[in-house]
């Protein structure tokens, strides 16, 4: 007969190596139910991002945000809170903020003009640059004022630009529409204006797409519409062109540049374009919408004049040059002696009040 001390031992031997099996299993099983669940995740599966990037990369704009570079130029300069494409938009310094990014009724223009506009262009090509290639235009009958500033190889942004100014004039003389419009209900004078720079981007990219040595090439816009009968002006802008307000003595930038520099970026590359008409099958247009007052002069102009000229430099001559074409020619001067490194485009729009006319029938 067994030593019973012997069954002792070998009893708890087995009792202990079947109680460690079936923790063992127990273990295995709650790791499976949590692998089930999605607890434990392979090494890889737990990394998000977004998509890597289908575009080119010769590109001047990277695909990835938040700082869309585009390659070549430019400088920043703070501004007026302004909304892209689809968002809001806002009045001007001073004024009651609007936000324009909701289904709205247009806002009822009245039967009598309440400012009047006159605008005075001019470009340079500068002393460095072998082509001029900026472009504007100014359609009285529309009040609108546009400045477009190319980049491209090959004077290719001599084209880009004038494919912008000319888009813009179709739009609105043709009422020809952009393919894309983004969403985000908009009163229809902002509509209008951002159909036009979308309209030229379409334009620009196309052709950009189609000559080899038009590859690449962009353009910033800037553009002023006034409606005179509700006094309003609409600002819409792409890149660093910029629009000035000047209202009593004081000067004040109504668009913000598309900088790198603009986006918080510092040293040589703070002046690289962040956004440009163009160079993507799509562009975000920001778009500012402010009151008009009468004695305001609005200046619309290409970085050739604001990296030349400081923005204190510009408010004094405004304010000390009443004669819009003086002034115009002034301000091209003064960056011309500065060394004039780039073309310089430059259109004043000056606000004034409207005589009143009286409803109430004369007296006999």
């Amino acid at each position: 007969m067994p030593d019973p001390q012997v069954l002792y031992v070998v009893t708890a031997v087995v009792v202990l190596a079947l109680i460690a099996w079936v923790v063992a299993v127990l273990t295995g099983t709650g790791d499976a139910v949590d692998a089930s669940k999605g607890g434990a995740l392979p090494a890889t599966a737990g990394v998000s991002g977004p998509p890597p990037s289908e575009s080119d990369p010769s590109k001047t704009i990277p695909a990835s945000p938040p700082v869309d570079a585009v390659a070549d130029k430019k400088s920043a300069g703070p501004a007026t809170e302004v909304a892209s494409t689809g968002g809001s938009a806002s009045m001007g310094a001073g004024s009651t903020e609007v936000q324009i990014d909701v289904e709205e009724e247009e806002e009822p223009t009245g039967p009598h003009a309440l400012i009047l506009i006159s605008a005075v262009g001019r470009t340079d090509p500068g002393l460095k640059r072998k082509h001029n290639e900026d472009a504007y235009s100014i359609l009285e009958n529309h009040h609108l004022f546009v400045i477009a500033d190319g980049m491209g190889r090959h004077a290719a942004g001599e084209i880009a630009s004038k494919l912008a100014v000319d888009a813009v004039t179709e739009s609105f003389e043709k009422g020809v529409r952009a393919s894309w419009t983004p969403e985000g209900s908009l009163p229809k004078r902002a509509s209008l204006l951002r159909n036009a720079i979308l309209l030229a981007n379409e334009r620009i990219f196309h052709e950009a797409h189609e000559v080899e040595e038009y590859a690449g090439m962009g353009t910033t816009v800037v553009a002023g519409y006034f409606s005179p009968n509700n006094q309003r002006v609409y600002i819409a802008h792409v890149g660093d062109s910029r629009c000035y307000r000047y209202r009593g003595t004081s000067l004040t930038q109504i668009t913000k540049d598309h900088t790198l520099g603009a986006a918080g970026i510092q040293g040589r590359s703070s002046s690289v374009l962040s956004r440009a008409v163009g160079v993507e099958e799509r562009v975000e247009v920001d778009l500012t919408m402010e009151s008009p007052l009468p004695g305001d002069v609005y200046l619309l102009c290409s970085d050739g004049l604001s990296r030349m000229v400081t923005d204190e430099e510009i408010g004094e001559t405004l304010g000390a040059m009443k004669d819009l074409d003086a002034c115009v020619a002034k301000l091209i001067d003064m960056a011309n002696a500065r060394g004039g490194r780039d073309n310089i485009t430059t259109i004043l729009v000056r606000v004034e009040d409207a005589p009143r006319t009286s409803s109430k029938p004369p007296r006999t």
